[in-house]
């Protein structure tokens, strides 16, 4: 292999890693944003955009706990973050449930939505983090953070 082929390929290799699994029930959200919390700091990810990461992390586990799982702790919910060499954080957060998708979302900001209490994860994580993309339909979330 080429030196130039080797440093073409380091930005894709995992120098971290983080996997976790949790039951699909509220109370379980917070241990696990814990686990990432520590692991950002071990990282030396910079406080503010570890404070973003975690937002856009707990808004992501509370849609997949309560919408995926239907806060049924016999279902799971997978958390993974990776780090790459090229510093970027990779977190995806998949559930067992139908999916979600985006065109069925109404703008949270529209001035019939400002008083309802959910509908603004999503939003707020595109908000947060520097790339999202939703797979399986919408049962799995893939967040970047540069």
């Amino acid at each position: 292999m080429s030196a130039e082929a080797s440093s073409a390929d380091q930005p894709r290799l995992v120098t971290s890693a983080l996997e976790l699994r949790i039951k699909g029930e509220v109370n379980a959200i917070a241990a696990a944003a814990d686990s990432i919390s520590d692991k950002l700091r071990q990282l030396q990810v910079p406080e503010e955009k570890r404070m973003e990461i975690l937002l856009a992390v707990q808004e992501a586990l509370a849609n997949a706990v309560v919408h995926g799982c239907k806060d049924d702790p016999s279902k799971e919910v997978r958390c993974c973050l990776e780090q790459y060499a090229n510093g970027r954080i990779l977190i995806v957060v998949s559930d067992p449930g139908p999916g979600y998708s985006p065109q069925q979302s109404i703008d949270p900001k529209h001035a019939d939505r400002l008083h309802h209490d959910h509908g603004r994860g999503v939003y707020l994580i595109r908000q947060l983090m520097d790339d999202v993309l939703l797979a399986h339909n919408g049962s799995e979330i893939r967040m970047w953070k540069y």
